[in-house]
């Protein structure tokens, strides 16, 4: 048989196409359209606007029916709530869930419709209480406790958990330090009925990650004595003997050996972290130790104290914050300058441009102060 001669065959390879040299099968029934009658019927499916019209009626709906539907409404009671995937499992809703606009990831496997409002502690406080045998601690319990950290410590966003020293488990989560530590007996409070561990055991916790001068200066901020009128509290963090007890009490780990030397350093009266450093340089130039919150006259119940001084040279020392530089604050400045220059005392004030080169001018001034006075 010829090549093409076939039933169906079309044009032969190499020949020009024709389209009268080629028939439809005869089992399609009717003729199929010329080019020009598919262009006519077509022609009302395209938009006539440059490409901007609307879509013909049967593409529109099948754009609609493709639209997400509406995120199943979670109970009311979930409010507030941590979310969990076993959680909605329990309650008929597929985990797929959560990952609608309206929650948020804390970490992962846990949920909350609130998340974006959650400050570190809080997030803390939430994981520790979906964590069997964990403990908020280091930098975290800090924050949750309300405490002030040191500088080197000071940008860890990390959520810090203690677990025993035991445990094989360990915990993995995106934004989580866990920690192996024995903690003893009186070393853990409950806040919210979340525990956290207690002010002291925390300064022990953070000896190891800071200098022997923040260790210090840390220590000072729990023993120091509170202002209830400004801080709605009357009783320290700790005590020092709270100090001394955890020290004791812990074996051989990193930070024992700081903070045990910075027992010997810590004072009642130092109100920031700043005045610690200040006081610390004098004593490290070889100056004697001043007392902590030196009154203008003893004798005076509501003398405005001095931050440190010499009482027996009559030599006062004030580290000014920034809070010091507010206009009512200068105000009752001037009052206690005037204090000590009323009864014969040198005052000595200093800023955060002295502390940023380690109060080398301070102990400079200082030593001559000492001199003067004391010949």
């Amino acid at each position: 048989m010829p090549r093409g001669a076939g039933r169906h065959a079309g044009p032969s390879r190499g020949a020009p196409f024709c389209p009268g040299a080629f028939s439809p099968p005869s089992c399609l029934g009717e003729d199929l359209p010329s080019q020009k009658d598919f262009r006519r019927e077509t022609a009302s499916l395209r938009p006539n606007n440059g490409g901007c019209g609307e879509l013909p009626p049967l593409l529109s709906v099948s754009r609609q029916n493709q639209g997400m539907r509406r995120p199943e409404v979670l109970p009311k009671r979930w409010n507030g709530c941590t979310l969990t995937p076993a959680l909605l499992r329990a309650e008929g809703i597929h985990p797929q869930r959560l990952r609608r606009a309206d929650t948020d990831r804390v970490f992962y496997g846990f949920y909350r419709q609130d998340a974006d409002q959650l400050t570190l502690g809080m997030r803390a406080v939430l994981l520790a209480e979906e964590l069997p045998d964990c403990v908020v601690s280091d930098v975290t319990a800090a924050r949750v406790l309300g405490l002030h950290l040191p500088w080197e410590v000071a940008r860890d966003d990390a959520v810090h958990l203690t677990q025993p020293a035991g445990t094989a488990r360990r915990i993995r989560r995106h934004g989580v330090t866990s920690h192996r530590r024995e903690l003893r007996e009186g070393q853990v409070m409950l806040i919210g009925g979340v525990p956290v561990t207690t002010p002291a055991r925390t300064w022990f916790d953070l000896a190891a990650r800071c200098s022997l001068t923040s260790v210090v200066a840390f220590g000072d901020q729990l023993v120091r004595q509170p202002r209830q009128r400004f801080e709605g509290r009357d009783e320290p963090f700790a005590s020092l003997r709270e100090l001394v007890g955890v020290v004791e009490e812990a074996g051989r780990v990193p930070g024992k050996a700081r903070a045990k030397e910075a027992l010997g350093l810590i004072r009642v009266g130092a109100d920031s972290f700043k005045e610690t450093e200040l006081r610390l340089a004098l004593v490290d130039a070889g100056l004697p130790e001043p007392e902590l919150q030196v009154p203008a006259d003893p004798a005076d119940p509501f003398s405005h104290p001095a931050d440190m001084g010499y009482p027996g040279l009559k030599i006062a020392i004030q580290y000014d914050g920034g809070t010091h530089f507010d206009p009512d604050q200068q105000r009752r400045n001037q009052r206690r300058d005037n204090d000590f220059h009323a009864q014969g005392w040198l005052l000595l004030c200093y800023n955060s441009s002295d502390a940023q080169n380690g109060f080398r001018r301070a102990v400079s001034q200082v030593r001559s102060a000492v001199r003067l006075r004391a010949t």
